[in-house]
């Protein structure tokens, strides 16, 4: 029989993939009793991470959410890891951050708790959980509704908190960069917030990989003379570098193979 621990890897993992776990289809692969996958599957419900239904049980939205951003934050994670380390040689001691959401910004925070004497202001609960641990980091979360799809606050109750912060640094994230549209989000709820953040802000900077260079999301939030900083990889197309320099923003390109960023333009 397996150990329990493989048993919940498993089960978490099947949940993750399918959102629905049959009884009889588990006992059958973990090679245990129905009985004993009842069981397991009674603990995860008492954790919140399923619902028990006939015959099996039906993934709730916690564990979906989990394996979203995990898979997200899986993507180019050489290129993302860069990208943090090189936003994080802008901030100076004493200075407060305003993070937006998104993996590359969730990359840059795992690099700020290293840092001391920093106030980091965000939306983004996974932001949030990344600098629990850094006691020289004071972390502020602004009030919002929960996006249902990441965990991410937004709503009218945000947007008037983002209107009283201004802080040095602004670091934001995009669904998609081009030169017609701009900075674009997938989802019309968060695209206020960024906009907010880089108003107030006394200095910019927008964090992305290349994979979402010459592509547009659902709604133009910026554009991209709006940004100081563009802080990227080296398959960043040379037509969005040329433009973000003749627009006098500070270009950083960082290889992931290496630990600085090369600077060309601004």
């Amino acid at each position: 029989m397996k150990s329990s621990v493989y048993r919940r890897d498993k089960i978490l993992e099947h949940l993750r993939i399918h959102t629905f776990v049959s009884v009889s289809q588990l006992a059958q692969e973990l090679g245990c009793s129905q009985m004993t996958v009842r069981r397991d599957l009674k603990r995860f419900e008492s954790e919140g991470l399923l619902d028990i239904s006939h015959g099996g049980a039906v993934a709730t939205d916690k564990v979906r959410l989990e394996f979203s951003l995990a898979e997200r934050s899986t993507s180019n994670v050489n290129e993302k890891n860069a990208i943090g380390r090189a936003a994080v040689e802008l901030v100076s001691s004493g200075d407060s951050v305003i993070l937006g959401t998104g993996t590359t910004t969730l990359a840059m925070a795992r690099q700020l708790r290293h840092r001391n004497n920093i106030t980091v202001v965000t939306t983004s609960l996974a932001v949030v959980a990344a600098l629990l641990p850094a006691e020289g980091v004071e972390c502020m979360l602004l009030g919002g509704l929960v996006r249902d799809s990441s965990p991410d606050l937004y709503g009218p109750l945000l947007e008037e908190n983002l209107e009283r912060i201004r802080p040095v640094w602004a670091f934001i994230g995009c669904d998609g960069l081009s030169l017609e549209a701009g900075l674009t989000a997938s989802d019309p709820r968060i695209a206020r917030a960024p906009s907010i953040m880089l108003n107030n802000a006394s200095r910019t900077a927008l964090l992305v990989d290349s994979t979402k260079a010459a592509s547009d999301a659902f709604i133009s939030f910026a554009r991209l003379k709006d940004i100081d900083y563009l802080i990227t990889d080296k398959g960043m197309p040379s037509e969005i570098v040329d433009a973000a320099a003749d627009c006098g923003i500070e270009v950083l390109l960082v290889d992931p193979g290496l630990s600085s960023a090369e600077s060309c333009g601004g």
